[in-house]
């Protein structure tokens, strides 16, 4: 590393608690200029996210401000969410939805779910798998859902990171630690090759997700159907010059990697450079209260995190080897048992970077993650295996791995005495000057496509403000909204109304005569849609009946009551929540 070791010892135990802020402040200037010499501070800030030559990037794909702003609007983008297994779920799902700004981009539950789940809740925390799917279905079964067998890392801060997944697998730009990768073996998903492209590991990994994630960016896609979404890509590859595709088998298309270019590009400036130590680091030193100041004291001392989390990210620096990335300090994988963990975690996962190298010196190391805005998600370690930092402090400072089988630990990983006012120091600087509070800020205010973002199921339709109590007069979505074509389409009555994934107008005459909740409801295209067998389901946002029932014959005084009018936006007495219908008290 850059950086001069410093045994702390006795200096770091003598952070004395009637020091003035100033003075805590004053060593802490002393101590990162020590262990970063000739960078000082610097070695730490972070750039503005509009000074794109500052911040890192890979040379086949440089910043631009057309790229950012296209890409943040597909990152989000759930009309993109075409490519699943039942029709019925198409166009509810997006990259943001296991990497979205309220869970500090994460997915905030253990288990990110794309294409196959419902619900959001305030901050990801009711995002569930939709009753009756199987994790452990064969692929390309209507039943099987898009989750993933290791937690949903964030995106933010991720420029820092030259190789992308837990386990490194993503990136192979010349000079990378994946540069040994030459076999199709090792590039990626079979149809996608991402790693045979020579990219860093951010776009290689976008690359590689839109096959993964069930997401389309090229022929028939919104990008290409949408008018502002095609001049907004010619803006930013002007030329069509999007780039490299080897001649391997890949089934990637020009606009397919655009796109990947476009999502990278915005990635890389989603920094939180608004963190309070962020701003003690470019002078303002009143940012920082003496708790903090004693806990980064404890950071870059006798805690010795800085032996591992290094850099602007607090992860490790850029150009670092692969002994700097990636650690063995004996977290535990997935809890199989857990309500919300579905499928099977498979070896090559539970070996972390082993399981991708097949080195056994790599067994059980997994990248080190950046340190800020952690609190944003109680979901920590690439199993979810912690809820807080403190947790993971105390785990840390008494250096017990929870995986009694993880080989290769770390030396760093030894019991560091740390007291536990030193604990509660540590825990106010990592949870609270590590924090920016304006990451909405990378957040867009609509879609090209009307869509609701980062999910648009209809629970997380619900949930997220996008069908409820509304006044939308001064909303630009107001130019040419599709004409809603049932009443029940707005159960609030404001005049805007949810169908198909996104807001529609009502007519003046919302009373429409063909409201399907006075007549007789559609049959249900799959029998997928009525998990719970009592003969109604759920298509398009809106109830069905599946085959000829009737139900008056069928058992609809045992189904619970719904627990919001909203569930039931056709007014036909029968809603659906949770993944099951309900009936309607009224």
């Amino acid at each position: 590393m850059k950086y001069i070791p410093v045994l702390i010892g006795v200096l770091a135990s003598t952070i004395a608690y009637g020091h003035s802020r100033d003075q805590l402040s004053d060593r802490l200037i002393e101590r990162i200029e020590h262990l970063f010499p000739g960078e000082g501070l610097k070695a730490l800030q972070m750039p503005a996210s509009d000074n794109y030559s500052a911040i890192p990037q890979d040379p086949g794909n440089p910043i631009t401000s057309a790229k950012v702003k296209l890409g943040r609007l597909l990152y989000h983008e759930t009309a993109s969410g075409t490519e699943g297994t039942d029709d019925d779920r198409t166009e509810t799902w997006s990259c943001a939805s296991c990497h979205h700004v309220a869970a500090g981009f994460k997915a905030g539950i253990p288990q990110g779910i794309g294409d196959g789940g419902t619900g959001f809740g305030q901050s990801g925390e009711n995002r569930r798998l939709i009753h009756g799917l199987d994790a452990t279905a064969e692929d390309g079964s209507p039943l099987k859902p898009d989750v993933q067998p290791i937690a949903s890392p964030t995106i933010l801060n991720t420029a820092y990171q030259d190789l992308m997944l837990w386990n490194g697998s993503f990136g192979n730009s010349p000079g990378s630690n994946n540069g040994w990768v030459t076999d199709n073996a090792k590039a990626g998903p079979a149809a996608i090759l991402a790693n045979t492209f020579g990219l860093s590991g951010l776009e290689t990994q976008v690359l590689a997700g839109t096959q993964v994630h069930r997401l389309r960016f090229d022929k028939g896609s919104v990008l290409q159907s949408n008018s502002e979404y095609s001049y907004l890509y010619d803006q930013a590859f002007p030329g069509g010059n999007e780039g490299y595709i080897p001649s391997n088998g890949t089934t990637v298309t020009p606009h397919a990697l655009g796109a990947a270019k476009a999502i990278a590009a915005y990635e890389r400036i989603v920094l939180s450079n608004y963190a309070p130590f962020q701003r003690w680091l470019s002078g303002d030193h009143d940012s920082l209260n003496k708790k903090q100041l004693r806990g980064a004291l404890l950071f870059f001392g006798k805690a010795k995190c800085v032996s591992c989390h290094t850099g602007p990210a607090l992860s490790s620096r850029a150009g670092a080897s692969e002994e700097e990335m990636f650690f063995s300090i004996g977290f535990d994988d997935f809890d199989p048992n857990h309500s919300q963990i579905h499928g099977a975690i498979d070896e090559a996962t539970r070996l972390g970077r082993g399981g991708f190298t097949g080195r056994m010196s790599d067994h059980y190391k997994f990248k080190i993650p950046q340190l800020y805005n952690l609190t944003d998600a109680r979901v920590l370690g690439h199993g979810a295996s912690f809820k807080t930092v403190r947790e993971v402090i105390e785990y840390k400072n008494a250096a017990i791995p929870q995986n009694s089988q993880a080989e290769n630990l770390a030396s760093q990983f030894r019991p560091l005495g740390l007291r536990r006012k030193e604990i509660s120091d540590l825990t106010a600087f990592i949870e609270e000057a590590l924090y920016d509070s304006h990451l909405d800020r990378y957040v867009p205010g609509s879609l090209p496509s009307d869509s609701c973002f980062p999910m648009a199921d209809f629970q997380a339709a619900i949930d997220l403000g996008c069908i409820g109590d509304s006044d939308r007069e001064n909303d630009q979505g107001n130019k040419g909204k599709a004409e809603c074509q049932y009443a029940g389409s707005d159960p609030d009555g404001d005049g805007w109304g949810w169908e198909d994934n996104k807001s529609c107008k009502m007519p003046s005459d919302s009373r429409r005569p063909d409201n399907p909740g006075g007549g007789g409801k559609p049959v249900c295209s799959s029998p997928h849609s009525d998990p719970d067998g009592d003969g109604w389901g759920w298509e398009n946002n809106r109830s069905c009946r599946v085959g000829m029932s009737d139900k008056d014959s069928l058992p609809g005084g045992r189904k619970p009551v719904c627990q919001s009018m909203s569930s039931d936006p056709d007014g036909d007495g029968w809603g659906w929540e949770q993944g099951r219908s309900c009936r309607v008290v009224w």
